[in-house]
């Protein structure tokens, strides 16, 4: 069937066509790469420009008729090959998904124009690639701290990791984790820190984090392998004799830490522990104390929490019978209703009045002592101890006395001394 179509018609077909290549036109430009290198600008030149317009056809089908004087010499970049109406020559970049156009008098200065921008959006560009790739290191130990710590410790073990850094993090905060060097570590430690015991610490915690920066690729080396720090052999913790824990106990007994004292004498149990009991955690047929939570105080804030420091903190130790019926008369659910830090001032008062080195930890590691001097088998001391390794009982937590050798001094004598017939 014949068809007969008007000149009006096939204008307005050729409209929608335009139309249609214009749009098809946009979205290939769209399609082009933004990275363009700076030696690449280096093409645009008007030798090029009247070769490449020589050998482009006229009319191209996919471009509109403005953008069919435009030669693109690099993705991203166009730049007619004709001056406008007005004279100037045009030309565009295509940079992070947006357009711009720049107009100038000459070819030549329309090209320093767009080199200029290329070179300074680029430059922008691995700026912010950088910032990426290599953080600063107080965000990379912040992030670290959220993805790697956190979920899998408890508070005061978090608060503790944050003081081990609080020096580094002081130091190099705003600073890229990659300029980090051993020297800096090394000036940091000696510089900032005191104790041979938290220079320690905070290097292993350093470590840490540059092991976990390295295996993700972020620094190239970890500064913590050449870093050089004196060996620290901790202090061994000094129990309190037999005379200074009578003296002791007897000097605090109006006090209202008076049965808390003698508890903690008595059962060897880590402050954290004590202060979480509850009367339901006393067995008061049996004369035990059945330890299965710790409290812990961050910031001032009583947090309580469901188990102990480690699963060999859960443990029923036995409880003199007399402590047992005080207890037993205590008004209120919670036994020892303190804060750690009440406690810790209070003993610390009591310590420099007597001229006695006393602390909670000191009264544990004296129940550890007393149990060594009454014969306790060492497996029997770990379990009461709530230690995980019988090493750490027998190693840290276990003196022998001056005044308890020279009390059976008599008795080991005689052990070795030849029988006469």
């Amino acid at each position: 069937m014949d068809i007969t179509i008007t000149e009006e018609q096939t204008n307005a077909l050729l409209a929608h066509l335009n139309g249609i290549y214009a749009i098809v036109g946009y979205a290939q430009g769209k399609a082009q790469s933004y990275d363009a290198r700076r030696e690449q600008i280096k093409i645009i030149n008007i030798e090029e420009l009247r070769k490449q317009e020589q050998a482009t056809q006229e009319g191209n089908a996919l471009t509109t008729p403005q953008e069919g004087q435009m030669k693109i010499f690099i993705p991203g970049v166009s730049m007619n090959s004709k001056p406008r109406k007005d004279g100037r020559f045009q030309g565009y970049v295509i940079r992070n998904g947006e357009k711009r156009y720049f107009y100038a008098n000459e070819k030549d200065a329309l090209e320093e124009k767009i080199r200029r921008y290329l070179l300074e959006v680029d430059s922008s560009t691995k700026k912010t690639e950088q910032q990426k790739k290599f953080p600063k290191f107080g965000e990379y130990v912040e992030k670290w701290l959220r993805l790697y710590k956190a979920p899998n410790l408890k508070p005061t073990s978090m608060e503790s990791i944050r003081n081990t850094v609080r020096a580094a993090l002081k130091r190099f905060s705003q600073k890229r984790i990659t300029s980090i060097t051993s020297d800096d570590l090394q000036e940091m430690l000696l510089e900032d820190v005191n104790g041979g015991n938290m220079r320690k610490r905070c290097l292993v915690t350093l470590n840490q984090i540059f092991k976990k920066a390295y295996n993700q690729g972020v620094i190239k080396r970890n500064p913590c392998d050449a870093v050089e720090l004196a060996a620290y052999k901790s202090k061994k913790k000094t129990a309190l004799t037999l005379s200074e824990q009578e003296t002791f106990l007897s000097e605090t007994t109006e006090t209202k830490y008076s049965l808390l004292y003698r508890f903690t004498l008595a059962t060897g149990l880590r402050v954290g522990e004590a202060l979480a009991l509850l009367k339901s955690d006393i067995d008061f047929e049996k004369h035990t104390v059945t330890v299965s939570k710790n409290v812990v105080f961050v910031n001032g804030e009583r947090i309580d929490q469901a188990c102990p420091k480690t699963d060999a903190a859960n443990r029923t130790v036995p409880i003199p019978d007399p402590l047992c019926a005080e207890i037993k008369k205590l008004e209120g659910e919670l036994i020892f209703p303190f804060t750690y830090n009440s406690v810790r001032i209070a003993t610390e008062k009591t310590a420099k009045e007597l001229k006695i080195k006393v602390s909670m930890h000191i009264l544990r590691h004296t129940y550890a002592t007393r149990l060594e001097e009454a014969g306790i088998p060492p497996k029997i001391k770990q379990y009461l101890m709530g230690h995980a390794s019988l090493r750490m009982t027998q190693d840290v937590y276990t003196d022998t006395q001056n005044e308890y050798v020279n009390s059976v001094s008599d008795q080991i004598r005689a052990i070795f001394t030849p029988k006469t017939p």
